[in-house]
């Protein structure tokens, strides 16, 4: 498989957006969104090898899935390695998304003690599927500094009386005025600096870089924007 740098960033883009979905996901939407992100890995050949490499779940995922079932306080086994973490959450979510089986309703109640779906899989995602992503996220990384993806460029961004300034370190992108600015191409420059966010971030910084772009993104359309 020969990819190259600019192929490399666009796989991590969508790996990055399609978890950050789902980790935020609205549990009555969670089939949905998992279905989404599981096919984005088993059709992303970069990333269906990490699942590949890491071989068979270390115990059935039938039983397993059934024992922690309903209104049980066990916990899913993760495994004792980072090739179990990776092979038996992937094939619990699999399994369950292929068996229709609503995880937010029988597969988090010992996650939370709150009495809210919501809140339970919040935590079921933070505590099982972020290991996924997080194991995943590492290989990307690797590859990308294999690739030399690992040169740091920082973002300045500010929005000040309706002007907006972007920049790449020292470099000024753009500023221009609300009146009359071109929301296309500031949509554009947001894009790309959401694409190229380093490899190396961690996927709690990337998702507060990308909030507070998305932040700037509504302001843009606004006639009196905030400060940010």
């Amino acid at each position: 498989m020969n990819i190259n740098k600019q192929e490399l960033k666009k796989i991590i883009y969508d790996f990055n957006r399609i978890s950050n979905r789902l980790l935020r996901v609205d549990f009555t939407d969670y089939s949905l969104v998992l279905k989404k992100f599981l096919n984005y890995i088993e059709s992303t050949e970069l990333i269906w090898a990490v699942i590949i490499d890491a071989g068979k779940p270390s115990y059935d995922v039938a039983k397993e899935v059934q024992k922690i079932s309903g209104y049980s306080n066990k916990l899913l086994n993760l495994g004792d390695t980072e090739r179990e973490e990776i092979t038996n959450i992937y094939y619990v979510l699999k399994y369950c998304s292929d068996n229709t089986i609503d995880i937010p309703h029988e597969l988090t109640f010992a996650y939370s003690s709150s009495t809210k779906w919501q809140d339970k899989t919040r935590e079921f995602n933070t505590r099982v599927v972020l290991v996924l992503i997080n194991n995943i996220e590492a290989y990307l990384t690797k590859v990308g500094i294999d690739m030399g993806l690992d040169e740091n460029t920082k973002y300045s961004i500010t929005v000040n009386n309706g002007q907006v300034n972007l920049a790449s370190d020292s470099a000024k992108i753009n500023a221009t005025q609300n009146n009359g600015v071109d929301i296309k191409k500031i949509e554009s420059l947001i894009t790309n600096i959401i694409s190229n966010i380093d490899v190396a971030t961690s996927l709690e910084d990337r998702q507060q870089i990308e909030e507070s772009l998305e932040m700037i993104q509504t302001e843009l359309t606004s006639p009196k924007p905030k400060k940010v």
